[in-house]
C-alpha cells in the first residue's frame, strides 16, 4: 500500500511539473501580449467613464462641499468591487494614474490568459501556435475599442475602467466550464459578479448551456453540474457580499422610478439598451461578426461543441436584449443592458476566428495557408470586411473535401500570395490602426492636460464651495470633429480640483442606480442646453448659485470676464467670488 501510494504522488508530482512549462508559457505570452496590445490601443488618464470612477477614488462624497451634490452622494451605491475597493484612495496611494496604467495592463493580460485557455481547447497549444495566435488578436480590428451594435461594450480600449477586466474571467469561466470544472467555473462567475453584476447576469446562461452541453454528450451528470456549481457559489458568497451589500443597500433599489424609464434611456444613452438607437452600419458590423464567428467554430466540429453553446448562448442573450424592450418598460430589466453583452459576442468570434487562422498557417506548404493569411488581412480591416471569413471557410471546405485535410500541399504560388498578404496585415494595416489610436489619444490627452489647469487653477484661487458649469455637450449633438469631442468631457476636473460641477450629460447615468437624480439631471440639462450665448449662460449662473463659467475660447465675444483660460478653455467669473 505505502509502495503504491508512493508511486501515485511520483506520478501526480510529475503530471503537474509535465504541465508547469504549458503554463508558464501561457503567462509569458500572455504578458508579452498584454504589452504589444497596449502599444496598439495606448492609454489615457482621465475620460469617459472615469467620471464615475474619479470621485470615488478620491473620495469626494466624504468632502464637506460635495454633501449636498446628488451627483456624486449617488455613487455610494456605484455597485462595482473593484471600486469599493478604491474608495477613498487617492490620498494615500497618491499616484492614480501609474495605478491606473498597471491595473489596465494586468485586465488586458487576464484577457489574453482567458483567450488562450478557451483557444487550447480548439488545438492552440504548441508554443508557437501561442505566440501566433495572440499576435493575431492584438491585430483584430473589430476588438480594438467597443463593440459595436451594444452602445459601446468595451474590449481593449485606451483607459482604465472596471468592465473589461471582467473580459478575462468570462472567458475563464467559460474555459472552465468546458473542461467540467464546474465549480471553478462558478467561482469565476462569481468574481465577474465582482467586478460587473451585469456581465455575470450575462455569462450565466452561457454556463449553462455549456453544462447542459456536456450533459447531452453523456460527459458528465446533473448530479455532478449542480453540486460543483452549488459548492463554487457558496465559495463566490464572501467575493460577491461587497457587491450584493451596495445594491441592497441602496435605498431606491427596486423601488418604481417614478418617471418613464425607457424615454429616460432614449433621452440619455439609448444604444445601451434599445435596438431602435443603434445605426444600421453597426447592425450590419455585428451581423458580420457574428457570422465570422460561428462560420470558424463550425470548422472546428465535435472539439468545439462546449465553445460552440456559449457562443449560441452569447447570441441568445443579445437576441433577449433585442426583444424585451418591447415588452417590458421595467428599470430593473432595462438597467441589464443585454445589448452590451453583444461583448460577449465580440469576445468568442475573435477567439474562434484567431484559432481558426493559426491553425491554418501552421504549415505554409498547405492548402489552407493562403486563405489563412488572407483572412489575418481581412481581421486588420475595420467594418463588415470582417464577413470574407465566411467565405474564406467555404472556399477551404470546398478545396479539401469533407476530411477537411488542410495539411495538403499547394502551389508555392499559394505561399508567396499568403506571405504578401501578412506582409501587408502587418507592415501596412497593423502600423495604420497604431497611427490613428495615438492620433485620437494624443487629441484626448491634450484635452485631460486642459483640463488638469483649470482644476489646478480652480483648486488653488477658488473657494472649495465652488460651482462649475461646464460647455454644453451632447454625443448627438456634438461636431464630428474629434478634438471637439475629447474636450467636451471635463471628466478629470474635479478629481483635480475638489470642486463641483453643475452639471454634465453623461451623468444622467447615475438615474440608473439612484432614479431620484433624474430630475435633478433632466431639469439642468433642459436648462443649460436652452442658453443660447455665454451671455445667457453667466446670467444662468449668477442666478443658480454657479461661481463659474467653462466655455470654448472662441466662442466668446469678449473675455472681459474670463479669470483664466488654456489654450483652448476659458474660465468666466459669473459672480465675484473670493479666493479661498
Amino acid at each position: 500500500m505505502s509502495l503504491a501510494t508512493s508511486s501515485l504522488g511520483a506520478a501526480s508530482r510529475k503530471s503537474l511539473l509535465a504541465l508547469s512549462p504549458a503554463i508558464v508559457d501561457t503567462l509569458v505570452i500572455a504578458a508579452f501580449a498584454a504589452v504589444v496590445s497596449l502599444l496598439r490601443t495606448g492609454f489615457v488618464f482621465g475620460i469617459e467613464n472615469n467620471l464615475f470612477h474619479f470621485p470615488i477614488v478620491a473620495g469626494l462624497g466624504n468632502e464637506p462641499q460635495f454633501h449636498d451634490d446628488a451627483f456624486i452622494q449617488s455613487l455610494r451605491y456605484f455597485a462595482s468591487g473593484v471600486w469599493i475597493l478604491l474608495n477613498d484612495t487617492q490620498k494615500d496611494l497618491g499616484r492614480t494614474e501609474v495605478l491606473f496604467f498597471v491595473l489596465n495592463y494586468l485586465s488586458r493580460l487576464l484577457s489574453f490568459v482567458g483567450f488562450l485557455c478557451c483557444a487550447s481547447l480548439l488545438g492552440v497549444v504548441t508554443r508557437r501556435d501561442k505566440i501566433v495566435f495572440s499576435l493575431i488578436l492584438c491585430a483584430i480590428a473589430f476588438l480594438d475599442g467597443y463593440s459595436r451594435a451594444g452602445g459601446m461594450g468595451g474590449l481593449f480600449v485606451n483607459y482604465f475602467t472596471h468592465s473589461e477586466i471582467a473580459n478575462g474571467t468570462v472567458l475563464l469561466a467559460i474555459y472552465f466550464a468546458a473542461r467540467r470544472w464546474f465549480m471553478s467555473a462558478a467561482i469565476a462567475c462569481g468574481v465577474t459578479f465582482f467586478v460587473n453584476a451585469f456581465v455575470a447576469v450575462w455569462l450565466a446562461p452561457l454556463l449553462v448551456l455549456v453544462a447542459a452541453t456536456s450533459m447531452l454528450r453523456g460527459e458528465t451528470t446533473l448530479r455532478t453540474v449542480c453540486w460543483r456549481t452549488l459548492a463554487g457559489l457558496v465559495i463566490s458568497l464572501p467575493i460577491a457580499y461587497p457587491v450584493l451589500h451596495a445594491v441592497l443597500g441602496n435605498p431606491e433599489f427596486g423601488k418604481p422610478p417614478g418617471f418613464d424609464y425607457p424615454a429616460y434611456l432614449r433621452e440619455y444613452y439609448a444604444g445601451h439598451s434599445l435596438i431602435t438607437a443603434v445605426d444600421l452600419d453597426n447592425i450590419l458590423v455585428m451581423v458580420a461578426v457574428i457570422a465570422a464567428g460561428a462560420a470558424a467554430f463550425a470548422w472546428f466540429g465535435a472539439r468545439a461543441r462546449a465553445l460552440q453553446a456559449a457562443y449560441l448562448g452569447a447570441i441568445l442573450v443579445y437576441a433577449a436584449g433585442i426583444v424585451i424592450p418591447f415588452v417590458s418598460g421595467a428599470n430593473l430589466v432595462l438597467n441589464l443592458q443585454l445589448l452590451r453583452s453583444g461583448t460577449q459576442i465580440y469576445l468568442l468570434a475573435g477567439l474562434a476566428v484567431a484559432a481558426l487562422a493559426t491553425n491554418w498557417l501552421s504549415r505554409d506548404r498547405a492548402i489552407a495557408f493562403l486563405p489563412g493569411c488572407l483572412m489575418v488581412l481581412c481581421l486588420g480591416i475595420n467594418g463588415i470586411a470582417i464577413a470574407l471569413v465566411v467565405p474564406l471557410v467555404v472556399v477551404v471546405v470546398l478545396a479539401t473535401g469533407s476530411k477537411r485535410s488542410v495539411t495538403d500541399d499547394a502551389p508555392a504560388s499559394h505561399r508567396r500570395f499568403g506571405y504578401a498578404a501578412l506582409a501587408l496585415a502587418g507592415l501596412v494595416l497593423w502600423p495604420l490602426a497604431v497611427r490613428q489610436d495615438v492620433a485620437l489619444n494624443r487629441l484626448f490627452n491634450d484635452a485631460v492636460g486642459e483640463w488638469k489647469d483649470v482644476g489646478n487653477w480652480a483648486s488653488a484661487a477658488t473657494r472649495t464651495d465652488a460651482i462649475f458649469l461646464p460647455p454644453p455637450h451632447r454625443p448627438e449633438t456634438t461636431t464630428a470633429d474629434p478634438a471637439d469631442l475629447a474636450l467636451a468631457r471635463a471628466t478629470i476636473f474635479e478629481f483635480v480640483a475638489h470642486r463641483r460641477i453643475w452639471v454634465d450629460y453623461k451623468r444622467g447615468a447615475a438615474a440608473m442606480w439612484t432614479p431620484s437624480y433624474y430630475r435633478i439631471w433632466h431639469e439642468r440639462m433642459t436648462e443649460t442646453e436652452a442658453l443660447e450665448s455665454h451671455a445667457a449662460r453667466l446670467a444662468y449662473a449668477a442666478g443658480h448659485g454657479i461661481g463659474y463659467v467653462v466655455d470654448r475660447c472662441e466662442t466668446l465675444s469678449s473675455q472681459r470676464d474670463v479669470v483664466f483660460r488654456t489654450r483652448r478653455l476659458c474660465v468666466s467669473a459669473a459672480e465675484r467670488a473670493p479666493a479661498g
